[in-house]
């Protein structure tokens, strides 16, 4: 198993809040473990085999942020 970690930004976050709503959705992710939310960046690790990019981006929007392009 390989996994990668990866620097999400994150745009529309401002606040404790929304590092609180941007981790929960991440958590709740199975497969991707949450190493860190601060407001603006997620860093995350997670196995390619079990979890893609689509997932944690549509779990992010879920909570009404934006993972921005790198």
């Amino acid at each position: 198993m390989q996994l990668r970690t990866e620097d999400l930004n994150i745009g529309g976050m401002s606040c404790g809040h929304c590092v609180s709503a941007v981790r929960g959705a991440l958590e709740r992710i199975p497969g991707l473990e949450v190493v860190d939310v601060v407001v603006g960046v997620a860093r995350v690790q997670y196995d390619p085999a079990l979890v893609d990019r689509a997932a944690i981006v549509a779990a992010v929007a879920g909570e009404g942020y934006s993972v921005l392009s790198d």
